[in-house]
């Protein structure tokens, strides 16, 4: 593969990112723009490079459409793409990495809008964690960095905008976190503010931003040189209305109150006293545990909680692994409204609380790779059934039961898809004082039960 644009030649195909116009794009991506016959790019890209003698091709259509036709046209000619910031961060070079063979592509970096929102700042960035919103579906695994103390920073769309991101933060109890909105960067309109979330849940901006979640203050993170929540010398900040922000995004239940973000341990067992729930109506500890293990998450994927009731196995979850979201479906108002409280106390903002009967809720979810169920008010074998339908390939479906008819029903459902059944009870039994000893309490057992889409073998537990 050749880096010299003076002996360019086809099938090769200049990928350049030209960060925010011909300003800020490299020289040697303006090198390899000069030479080509043939520019594509968005529309927005193309007209900055108006006066470029070549043939402008708009990018149009689907990503496969776009491939082949560029494919086929640069079997002939030189042709260069234009993009955004850096191809490869959250860009078209991912897809043409997979679609191309590599000795077909030649990537120019330019400064993505990640980069050069913190140059303007004057942040380091090697410790932010960076998520593309843009073009994608709605996913709330940023949440998970946010709670564990990163600077998050998010590229956004018309969708997934800086007042998506906000009203997402509020419904957390991130009421205080500083949000930065660097709008226009590299242009003569370019504005950097700080706002906290409910300002911006009020507020309009330029459809070309980049978001940065800073969840310390200087106080606290001086030493590291962040500048997150501090006053900037940057000369196009917003003079007009400025948000300086104090204090420090609320903590976690008093367990955690004094640890460090970077020392907080990954939650596997929440004590059930740090939930708000009615009644003794929750998923206890113990179980829990055993629950979610059994549920095998991985980052990224959907997870519901059907009969949710507290919350705390969708809460206990999303803290335990970056979920895409959590969908907690309660049909009680008490209880979803519990589950809102635990939300805000644990800042579980990728658990969304549906108020409804699971049996019609689902069908507006998104499809599911992880599903348990906690209770199925006596209507276990629809609700598995419409489950299973909804359910990734390769998903899972964990149900606690507490009654012998459920575990029945457990126990024919599996026959009947002819998959096998992983089944265990669980019994616990709780130390509690008395007098100067303590004995033992018993609560009642559970059984766990656990199925995979994937599997097609039958097992006896």
């Amino acid at each position: 593969m050749t880096r010299n644009p003076e002996q360019w030649t086809p099938p090769l195909i200049a990928v350049v990112g030209i960060g925010a116009g011909p300003r800020t794009c490299v020289l040697e991506g303006l090198q390899w723009i000069e030479r080509a016959e043939v520019l594509v790019g968005g529309t927005r890209h193309l007209a900055l490079f108006s006066d470029h003698p070549g043939e402008k091709m708009p990018l149009r259509g689907s990503m496969k459409s776009f491939v082949e036709t560029v494919d086929a046209l640069a079997r002939r000619r030189r042709v260069a793409i234009l993009a955004s910031g850096d191809p490869l961060f959250f860009g078209v070079g991912r897809y043409l990495s997979k679609t191309l063979p590599a000795e077909r592509l030649r990537f120019i970096p330019g400064p993505t809008s990640v980069q050069s929102l913190c140059a303007a700042l004057g942040r380091p960035w090697e410790d932010v964690r960076g998520f593309s919103l843009h073009g994608r579906e709605s996913s709330l695994e940023w949440m998970w960095f946010v709670r564990r103390g990163h600077a998050v920073a998010l590229l956004t769309d018309e969708a997934h905008n800086p007042r998506w991101i906000a009203e997402h933060l509020i419904r957390a109890g991130w009421d205080d976190l500083c949000m930065i909105v660097g709008e226009d960067l590299g242009l003569p309109s370019e504005k950097i503010s700080r706002f906290a979330p409910q300002k911006v849940a009020n507020s309009d901006f330029s459809p070309l931003n980049v978001v940065l979640l800073c969840p310390s203050t200087p106080a606290e993170d001086g030493a590291k040189g962040d500048l997150c929540c501090g006053d900037s010398t940057h000369q196009n900040m917003d003079s007009k209305n400025p948000e300086v922000l104090a204090g420090s995004p609320s903590a976690f239940p008093e367990m955690w109150e004094a640890c460090p973000n970077e020392a907080k341990p990954l939650a596997l067992g929440v004590p059930d006293t740090a939930f708000v729930h009615r009644a003794g109506l929750m998923t206890k500890r113990e179980v829990r545990v055993i629950a979610v293990s059994l549920l095998r998450l991985c980052p990224g994927q959907v997870l519901w909680d059907l009969g949710a009731g507290s919350g705390s196995v969708a809460v206990e979850a999303a803290l335990l692994c970056p979920l895409k979201s959590v969908w907690a479906v309660e049909k009680v108002p008490e209880r979803a409204q519990d589950i809102r409280l635990n939300v805000r106390r644990f800042h579980c903002g990728e658990v969304q609380v549906v108020e409804g009967d699971a049996l019609k809720a689902v069908d507006r979810l998104p499809s599911p790779h992880r599903v348990f169920i906690g209770g199925s008010g006596g209507l276990l074998t629809p609700l598995l059934q419409t489950v299973w339908h909804r359910l990734a390939p390769e998903g899972r479906i964990v149900v606690a039961a507490v009654t012998w008819q459920s575990l029945q029903a457990m126990e024919a459902f599996s026959r009947s898809q002819g998959i096998s059944l992983e089944a265990l009870q669980v019994q616990v039994n709780r130390a509690v004082p008395i007098g100067s000893t303590v004995r033992f309490e018993a609560l009642n057992p559970v059984f766990l039960c656990a199925i995979d889409k994937g599997a097609n073998t039958r097992a006896e537990s």
